[in-house]
């Protein structure tokens, strides 16, 4: 017979198991945690990556906040000038030390064009650069329509100016049905920086200072506004406020080439022409009515 010793000493014991299964457990939430972290590091490097890849954004393509659309539309066949031939008047004021050049077309209709207009065109009265071209594609910035035909898409400047049959109307919104009746009708339409609406500025985020140029309603008239002093985009904008524009949209600055005849049709040029400008620049072009 075996003593209670010998049995006590017969039984078995498996040292530490108990503790090994711990750390086996521990051991694989560990692995699953690096596993999880590793996952998320991926996820991570590949958004890294494609945002990194993203294309960067020209300057022009800071926007400003502003609500859905709103705009004024002008009709520049206004009978008070019937019969009268058609002239630009040309203005100049001071305003809070920001110099301005006024221009009114009387009996003129306000189209737009694709290239540098003919300047022996002796119909133009006023012509000047539209819509902003980006400087990497060479592609006309955001929605623009010529004769009903679209030619570029986008909103990256929620401004814009339609011009349907004889009504030119200055606006902001990201979308409008003015797009759509222009197309219909063989109109034209183009995007640009919203300078004031409603009489209040829509603020801009580039601060650079340069000649600044707008299409802009006052008093129910559409009008052509130039500083003649380089100027931020609020001191424009507020300077157009002072003169009793209502509502206003950008059209390309700096030394943008363009030119305008005088009452007594004088041709004055404006800012730089410059050699090989792209195919598909735009203008505005106010021509005398036929």
């Amino acid at each position: 017979m075996m003593s209670k010793d010998k049995k006590e000493n017969n039984e078995v014991y498996i040292l530490g198991s108990e503790e090994n299964g711990k750390k086996k457990k521990l051991s694989l939430v560990a692995k699953l945690l690096i596993f999880l972290a590793c996952i998320a590091v991926i996820v991570i490097g590949i958004y890294l990556v494609i945002l990194l890849k993203k294309e960067p954004a020209p300057e022009y393509y800071f926007e400003p906040e502003v609500t859905p659309e709103q705009s004024v539309s002008v009709s520049t066949n206004d009978p008070e000038f019937a019969g009268k031939e058609g002239y630009l008047e040309i203005l100049e004021d001071t305003v809070n030390d920001v110099p301005l050049r006024v221009f009114i077309p009387y009996e003129a209709t306000m189209t737009l064009s694709i290239g540098i207009p003919d300047k022996s065109d002796s119909t133009i009265l006023y012509t000047t650069m539209a819509a902003d071209i980006r400087k990497d594609n060479m592609q006309i910035v955001g929605d623009f329509v010529l004769f009903g035909e679209q030619l570029a898409r986008g909103v990256a400047k929620k401004g814009f100016c339609a011009i349907n049959n004889e009504t030119v109307t200055v606006g902001v919104g990201e979308s409008t049905p003015l797009l759509e009746k222009v197309i219909e009708n063989k109109g034209s339409f183009f995007r640009q920086y919203p300078l004031v609406h409603n009489g209040e500025i829509v603020e801009n985020k580039p601060k650079n200072k340069s000649i600044r140029h707008a299409l802009a309603v006052r008093n129910d008239q559409i009008i052509m506004v130039s500083s003649r002093n380089i100027e931020s985009f609020h001191d424009f904008s507020q300077s157009l406020i002072d003169i009793g524009v209502s509502d206003a949209i950008y059209l390309v600055g700096g030394n943008a080439y363009g030119w305008y005849y005088n009452k007594e049709h004088v041709r004055q040029e404006f800012g730089k022409e410059q050699p090989n400008v792209p195919e598909n620049i735009s203008y505005i072009v106010w021509r005398l009515k036929k």
